[in-house]
């Protein structure tokens, strides 16, 4: 989830997001965890990260539920964000490390479309066999997740979980990115979107799983 609002609003905003929506969210059967992100500079600025067991978790009756029937505070809220928010639901297709404890410091996302339809399973083999797994053993990356759209785009969604906003672009990561097959599937690439995050809350579990 995408969502930006004007700098005099963010204040009340983020207050709300992690007072009480983002509890309403992650309590849902099937949600499992989430967490918040902000990238300055950015349009949208601010990303929700929302995990579920499966893709048909927020199409369900229980998300439509709050969406349908807000509280009076997220009717407020609306209003600050109006159009700019977007929704994506992805399902995972390949994961490189472990989950970070504590939580990664830094998220770097890449979105993009494969410009060739012909070409696609050769897109996905080489980011899932080559380019995923050689960005994973970057010092610095404590896990790398691939995803595809369920619903929304781009069709494609990497997610590189860093200790370090420099580990992006260090030599290590360069090299890792500079293959004869890169470079041919680079080409490939349309639609990106690359965006460098900044954790604003950490975790947030199901209050079943924190009661444990």
């Amino acid at each position: 989830m995408w969502l930006h609002v004007p700098p005099e609003r963010e204040e009340e905003f983020n207050a709300w997001y992690n007072l009480e929506h983002i509890a309403q969210v992650v309590n849902i059967p099937g949600f499992t965890a989430a967490r918040r992100y902000a990238a300055d500079g950015q349009v949208p600025k601010y990303l929700a990260w929302y995990e579920a067991v499966d893709e048909h978790v927020e199409p369900g009756p229980g998300f439509t539920q709050i969406v349908q029937h807000p509280t009076p505070w997220s009717l407020r809220i609306r209003r600050f964000y109006g159009e700019n928010r977007f929704r994506n639901n992805y399902r995972m297709v390949s994961s490189f490390g472990t989950v970070p404890t504590p939580d990664a410091a830094w998220l770097y996302t890449v979105q993009a479309d494969c410009a060739d339809p012909a070409q696609l399973a050769e897109f996905n083999d080489w980011y899932d066999n080559e380019h995923m797994p050689a960005l994973a053993e970057v010092p610095g990356v404590l896990r790398a997740r691939r995803y595809v759209a369920v619903s929304g785009s781009p069709l494609s969604l990497s997610a590189f979980e860093l200790t370090h906003r420099e580990v992006f672009e260090s030599p290590a990561w360069l090299e890792a990115r500079q293959t004869p097959r890169t470079e041919r599937i680079r080409k490939l690439f349309t639609n990106g979107r690359r965006i460098m995050y900044r954790l604003i809350l950490p975790t947030m579990l199901p209050a079943a799983s924190s009661n444990r």
